[in-house]
């Protein structure tokens, strides 16, 4: 039964024993100490005084005895002073012994004998004599004048060891009171020092031992040991959390094995990605050279066949001649931006510090011819913009983002390009803005798909690659590209470049 209380209800039962014991031992040391101060109050406030109202009882009717006796020889009543005196005196000490001595003391009965025998004294001599003294008379009660005070002498002697034994058995019973006291303080010092004894060890069996026990096995299981199972114990409280974390190995358990069976996928797929890259790489030089070469050979062919039978031929087989020609051409540029698109990346050199404005004005030079013919201009300050990348990635960047900004310009004004660049969070962003027939807003998105045109091929030559590779070389640097309204009306292309090494290269 014991063994099901939680450890709440163990230190709560512990505690209200420890209590009760407590409040006995105040009980009893209560009790003690107030017998003991009744006993001294007993001696102090009643014993005491009686006993010295006892011995001043008796001189009180040794002054009676003493002044009738002068009396009765002299006959001067100046001598019956101190009898009058003490027996005023003898009547206000008897009226305070039977204060003192209760009915019930074992002193009782001796004053009552007290009283008895100055009753007598009194009625059997001393008013006697005292009108005999007046009278000039003699009685026959003179003889007994001195029995009768003995024996008042004798009643108030038994009186005082009455007195004297109380005394005794009241100091003995303070003096036991007292000794009770301190044995009940030992005693409460001991139960105090058995239960902290009690609690620790209790504490130890109950709270630290299953503890240590629990983070020893869960030491084990943390150190790679994973299907040992923990073994919960200690009161039920601690079982609870115990069970708990055995839940919780079980979870990981569970947790570790899909972790191991994703790896092992994640192996697999890299593998076959590996595989699909080495195809990819394959197909890259199949199409840069087994590809390229046939197709360079029908473009030289058909332009022969152009050359030698030109005139010759009818204006349809001349269009069929052209037709075939210009598909050559359009199938080598597509095969060229193809193979430049998949290679991102994977011929990088490295990210090193480049100037940005230099990589800008050497991407316009290298469109002089079409500079010139549409007589463009670009802005862009002569600051250097530092930044870290592949210098021959960004060159192709500028290069297709200036391209675009020469080849769909507007009809009615010269191209103007303007390049403006401003550190945002640790990062460049770049703006390349123009002045050409711009970009609806509903294709902004749709424009870094690749092969996305949104002109037919009679309009502007291309392959509908150009953004899309502009889009994979940001992305290879860590940033981001996007289209915005242009401050000069046309379009303008936003993208950010690190200020330093990505985590990835």
């Amino acid at each position: 039964m014991f063994r099901q209380w939680k450890l709440s209800r163990r230190l709560g039962g512990a505690l209200a024993v420890f209590a009760l014991l407590l409040v006995l031992a105040v009980v009893a040391i209560s009790l003690s100490l107030r017998r003991a101060d009744g006993a001294f109050a007993d001696q102090t406030h009643r014993i005491f005084p009686a006993r010295v109202a006892a011995s001043q009882l008796l001189t009180s009717l040794v002054d009676q005895e003493t002044g009738l006796r002068g009396y009765a020889i002299t006959r001067d009543e100046s001598y019956l002073l101190p009898y009058r005196q003490g027996l005023a005196n003898e009547q206000r000490i008897r009226s305070r012994l039977v204060q003192f001595v209760r009915s019930g003391d074992p002193a009782h009965l001796s004053l009552l004998s007290v009283d008895a025998a100055i009753t007598a004294w009194h009625q059997e001599y001393a008013e006697l004599r005292l009108l005999d003294v007046k009278n000039g008379t003699v009685t026959t009660t003179i003889p007994f004048g001195r029995e009768l005070f003995e024996r008042v002498r004798a009643t108030n002697a038994t009186l005082d060891r009455k007195l004297s034994d109380e005394l005794r058995s009241a100091q003995r019973q303070a003096d036991a009171n007292r000794r009770l006291v301190l044995l009940v303080f030992a005693g409460t010092a001991l139960i105090i020092a058995a239960a902290l004894v009690g609690l620790q060890r209790s504490l130890r069996s109950m709270v630290l031992t299953p503890l240590l026990e629990l983070g020893r096995q869960v030491e084990v299981v943390s150190k790679g040991t994973h299907e040992i199972a923990i073994e919960p114990v200690g009161p039920p409280d601690l079982r609870e959390m115990g069970e708990g974390v055995e839940s919780m190995r079980r979870e990981l358990v569970g947790a570790l094995a899909g972790m191991e069976t994703a790896r092992r996928d994640l192996e697999v797929r890299a593998a076959e990605l590996a595989r699909s890259n080495a195809d990819l790489e394959q197909f890259a030089y199949v199409a840069s050279h087994d590809l390229q070469e046939p197709l360079r050979k029908v473009a030289s062919f058909c332009q022969l066949l152009e050359q030698r039978y030109s005139g010759q031929l009818d204006e349809r087989g001349e269009q069929y001649i052209a037709f075939a020609v210009d598909g050559a051409k359009r199938m080598q540029r597509l095969i060229t931006d193809l193979l430049a698109f998949s290679r991102v990346g994977r011929g990088s050199e490295g990210f090193v510090p480049v100037d940005l404005t230099m990589i800008v004005r050497n991407a316009w030079a290298g469109l002089d011819v079409r500079v010139n013919e549409s007589r463009a201009e670009l802005e862009l300050d002569d600051t250097p913009l530092p930044v870290v990348g592949d210098p021959a990635l960004l060159g192709l960047l500028m290069g297709n983002l200036l391209g675009n900004a020469l080849k769909y310009r507007h009809e009615d004004r010269a191209p103007c390009v303007n390049v403006r660049a401003r550190v945002e969070d640790s990062r460049l962003r770049v703006d390349v803005a123009d002045n050409g027939i711009g970009i609806p807003e509903e294709y902004a998105d749709k424009v870094f798909v690749i092969f996305q045109r949104l002109h037919g091929r009679d309009e502007y030559e291309g392959t509908g690659i150009g953004l899309a590779l502009c889009k994979k070389v940001v992305e290879f640097h860590g940033g981001t590209i996007e289209v915005r309204p242009s401050p000069l009306g046309g379009t303008c292309v936003s993208f950010t470049l690190p200020l330093e090494v990505p985590a990835h290269v």
